[in-house]
């Protein structure tokens, strides 16, 4: 089936829709990653399952042994807002992203709903092997030192529409660091720079253009493998204490005319993701195999990824977190329309539609 821009509905002759699903190159992906590499699994414990056919991204999706719909993965090296920008135009379906892409883009317009939870933490501040610091104590004494010397540290991170960017910014203000996203403006303390993805963050840091970054994983231990920078500050030890402990990262995310129109394919998709997550957690070292074989990461790499990334059974924090974080870019100004001025309860009706996650966790239950 030709994919037409919009969500394609089952035709008169039986012919299934085409759902198009956007990722990131990222261990917090894991279980889309586990659930194309062993199909087998998922067929036989929870009757749904995705079929590659033809060794690239194309896959069929198939529940109780029935094909429902055919589904395009489709890798997004740009970041979360990519995601959401193709699915405000009808370009991609479904996607795996960060809750700060989906709360803006909701927040200008974009009809869609956070159908389930992926992830809590997995990212990290990594620093430049030179640099004489070994945790984030270390390395604010090492910012504020270059200061007084006259130097301007330089810190990049993904894009301004993630969570990494929300984390660096408070992790800062907590410790009284300056900061600007003007590479002309010396005045501050640190430069941050947007660094549109993180695949420029190794090279970067090689030239010393960059002294720190923070990224998701795998790349902290790509950078900390390859002898490039070290890993001294993970999410949850960021400051202010305690703030960023399970802190909800990706998520699922649908737009509306999916839901609506492919209710049942979107549901077998939040089904596979807890699936997923719920094999994870009880045998991490899928992860670690799936995402060395989708993303080409050495297996030490995957090994020390894994265990810093939980991987969501629940979705009671995210019911937390999503108004909370909303609330705090609404008194900041960042709030201009959808979602300004609102309730958490408001928020949560703009934001979330769980109905399918709590189908989906009963049957889950019962099989378990």
């Amino acid at each position: 089936m030709a994919f037409s821009g919009c969500v394609s509905t089952p035709s008169e002759d039986g012919e299934v829709p085409t759902i198009k699903l956007g990722h990131l190159p990222s261990d917090h992906d894991a279980p889309l990653h586990v659930a194309t590499e062993n199909p087998d699994l998922f067929k036989e414990k929870y009757g749904v399952y995705l079929k590659n056919v033809d060794g690239k991204n194309n896959y069929e999706l198939y529940e109780n042994d029935k094909k429902i719909a055919n589904v395009e993965s489709v890798l997004i090296t740009q970041g979360g807002a990519q995601i959401m920008t193709l699915l405000s135009q009808g370009q991609l379906h479904m996607g795996i992203n960060g809750v700060p892409p989906v709360v803006f883009s909701v927040d200008s317009g974009t009809k869609a709903k956070i159908v389930a939870g992926i992830n809590e933490e997995g990212s990290a501040v990594v620093i430049r092997n030179d640099i004489p610091a070994n945790d984030w104590d270390e390395f604010v004494a090492w910012v504020k030192a270059q200061n007084k010397a006259g130097k301007q540290v330089a810190i990049g991170h993904p894009l301004p529409v993630s969570i990494q960017y929300v984390m660096i910014k408070s992790a800062l203000d907590y410790e009284n660091i300056t900061y600007t996203e003007n590479a002309d403006d010396k005045s501050a303390m640190v430069y941050l720079m947007n660094c549109k993805g993180q695949g420029s963050m190794s090279k970067l840091l090689e030239k010393g253009d960059l002294d720190a970054v923070i990224a998701w994983e795998p790349t902290p231990e790509i950078l900390k493998i390859n002898d490039i920078a070290k890993p001294i500050a993970y999410s949850a030890e960021l400051p202010p204490e305690g703030a960023w402990v399970g802190h909800s990262c990706c998520v699922l995310v649908a737009s509306d005319d999916a839901i609506a129109n492919n209710r049942d394919v979107v549901k077998a998709m939040t089904k596979l993701m807890l699936a997923g997550n719920k094999e994870i957690n009880k045998n991490p070292k899928l992860a670690v195999n799936a995402c060395s074989a989708q993303l080409g990461t050495p297996l030490e790499v995957e090994e020390l990824s894994i265990p810093n990334i939980k991987f969501a059974e629940k979705v009671d924090k995210l019911k937390v977190f999503g108004p909370q974080f909303v609330q705090v870019m609404d008194e900041q100004g960042m709030m201009q329309n959808e979602l300004k001025g609102l309730t958490e309860d408001e928020i949560r009706e703009k934001l979330y539609d769980f109905s399918l996650f709590e189908e989906v966790s009963k049957e889950i239950d019962e099989i378990e």
